[in-house]
C-alpha cells in the first residue's frame, strides 16, 4: 500500500479511536508516550542520515561544481515562499476575520518569555559523553551538525586519488542510510496513528477549539489556500510550468501528514528524504542536502501560522480590526522572524509571534500566552506547509539540475 493511503487510513483510524474513547487520560497518556518512543528512534536514524548523507551530497554536488546552483535554488525558494505566504495569511485574516478564542492558558504566568527565544541553547546540563544521551537534544544541536557536515562535504569532494576511497564509502553509507530512512517511511503509518491520536486527544480535552468555529474556518481556509493554491503556483512558476504541482503535492501526503501531527520538523525530514527522492524522482544527494537545509530557512508555514495568530490576538485584545499597515508589518516581521525560527524547534509558531510582537514593539501583557493551547494545532499546521515548501524546493532545484525524473507511480513509496 502506497504510503500517502496508509498515512491517511492511519489518521482517520486515530480520529475514530478519539471519537471513542479520546476523554480517557490514559488514551491520551499511552499515546503519546509511544509517539515520543517512535520519535526518539527517527531522531538517531535522523543523526545518522544528516552525518552521512548530507556530507556525501554536499561532496557530490561540489564534484560537479554545481554548489551554488543548489544553494541559490534553495535560498531563493525559501525566501520567496516565506514572504508570499504570510502575505496571503494577511490577506485571509483580511477576508476572514476571527479572534483568538479564551483557552485553558489564558492568564497563565508569562515570566518566562523573557528568556524564551534563547531557551533552547540551553545545552550546558546535557552529558555530552554520553551519546544516547546527546539525541534527546538533537535540536540542540542540529545547527552545528549541519556546519560540520557542509565542512565535511566540501572537503571530501575527490577530486584527488586519496580521497576518492573515502567518498566512495560516505557514499556507499549514505546508500545505507536511506534505505533504513525509506523502511522507517513505510512503517511510519504506526506512528502517525499514535501522533494522529495524540494529536486529537489533546484538542478534544482542550475544548477550546468547538467554541471557536471562526477562528478554525480561518486555519484551515489559510492552510488550503497555501496548499493548494499559492505554493502549486508559485511551484508552477519557478519551474516554468514544467512540472504537474499537484503531483507533488499528493505524493507528498506522508510527510505533510507527519508534520501536521507530531509539529516536529526534524522526524519531517526522515520521512521527506526517501519521499523526495522516490516519490518526487529527485536525486539523493538533492534530497540528502536541501531537505535538512529547508528545516532551518525554509519555515514560510510556521510564518503563515505566526501572521494569523498575531492578528487575531490583536483583533481579540483591542476589539477593533488592525489597519492594514499593521497587517503588513505583522506580515513582514513574522517573515522574518520564521528565519531564526529553528531556535526553538516544536514551537516555532509561537517563537515567531513573540518575536515578532517584540520586533513591533506590541505588548499584550501575558495575552500571548492563549497560544499555547493552540499549539498542537496551530504548529502542526504551519510543519505540515513547511514540509510541502521543502519537498516543492528540493524537486525545483533537481529540475534546474536537469535530473529529476518523473517516477512512475507504482514505483512510489
Amino acid at each position: 500500500m502506497k504510503t500517502w493511503v496508509s498515512y491517511l487510513a492511519a489518521a482517520f483510524m486515530a480520529l475514530a479511536a478519539t471519537l471513542l474513547v479520546g476523554k480517557s487520560a490514559m488514551f491520551a497518556t499511552v499515546m503519546t508516550n509511544i509517539m515520543v518512543v517512535y520519535e526518539q528512534v527517527g531522531l538517531c536514524i535522523l543523526f545518522l542520515l544528516i552525518l552521512l548523507g548530507f556530507s556525501s551530497g554536499i561532496a557530490s554536488i561540489r564534484k560537479d561544481g554545481k554548489l551554488k546552483t543548489a544553494f541559490w535554488t534553495s535560498i531563493l525558494w525559501a525566501v520567496v515562499t516565506t514572504f508570499v505566504v504570510a502575505l496571503i495569511a494577511s490577506a485571509v485574516f483580511l477576508l476572514f476575520p476571527a479572534k483568538f478564542p479564551a483557552t485553558s492558558t489564558t492568564g497563565s504566568d508569562s515570566s518566562f518569555l523573557s528568556t524564551f527565544p534563547f531557551g533552547s541553547f540551553a545545552v550546558g546540563d546535557v552529558a555530552l559523553s554520553n551519546p544516547l544521551v546527546m539525541l534527546g537534544y538533537f535540536d540542540n544541536f542540529l545547527l552545528p551538525l549541519i556546519l560540520v557536515c557542509f565542512i565535511l562535504g566540501y572537503f571530501l569532494k575527490p577530486n584527488v586519488e586519496v580521497i576518492r576511497p573515502a567518498y566512495v564509502v560516505m557514499n556507499s553509507f549514505s546508500e545505507l542510510m536511506f534505505r533504513l530512512s525509506r523502511a522507517f517511511a513505510t512503517t511510519s503509518w504506526l506512528l502517525v496513528f499514535f501522533a494522529a491520536s495524540s494529536f486529537f486527544s489533546r484538542i478534544w480535552n482542550e475544548g477550546s477549539l468547538f467554541v471557536a468555529a471562526k477562528f478554525l474556518q480561518m486555519l484551515v481556509i489559510c492552510c488550503l489556500a497555501a496548499v493548494f493554491a499559492v505554493l502549486p503556483l508559485l511551484f508552477a512558476i519557478f519551474t516554468k510550468f514544467r512540472v504537474n504541482p499537484y503531483q507533488i503535492v499528493y505524493r507528498s501526503l506522508a510527510s505533510l501528514a507527519i508534520g501536521l501531527f507530531t509539529s516536529d520538523i526534524l522526524l519531517s525530514i526522515v520521512i521527506g528524504e526517501p519521499v523526495s527522492r522516490h516519490n518526487l524522482g529527485c536525486q539523493k544527494r538533492i534530497s540528502s542536502t536541501t531537505i535538512p537545509f529547508y528545516s532551518i530557512i525554509g519555515r514560510g508555514g510556521c510564518a503563515m501560522m505566526g501572521v494569523i495568530s498575531v492578528l487575531s490576538l490583536l483583533y481579540n485584545a483591542t476589539g477593533s480590526m488592525p489597519t492594514m499597515k499593521v497587517i503588513f508589518f505583522v506580515a513582514l516581521a513574522c517573515a522574518t522572524c520564521s528565519f531564526c525560527s529553528a531556535i526553538s524547534f516544536g514551537s516555532e509558531v509561537f517563537l515567531i509571534a513573540v518575536l515578532s510582537m517584540r520586533m513591533l514593539g506590541i505588548k499584550m501583557y501575558g495575552t500571548e500566552m492563549t497560544l499555547i493551547a493552540f499549539l498542537p494545532l496551530i504548529n502542526g499546521m504551519g510543519v505540515m506547509i513547511d514540509n510541502l515548501i521543502a519537498n516543492m524546493g528540493a524537486a525545483y532545484t533537481c529540475q534546474v539540475f536537469g535530473t529529476r525524473i518523473n517516477n512512475p507511480y507504482k514505483n512510489i513509496l
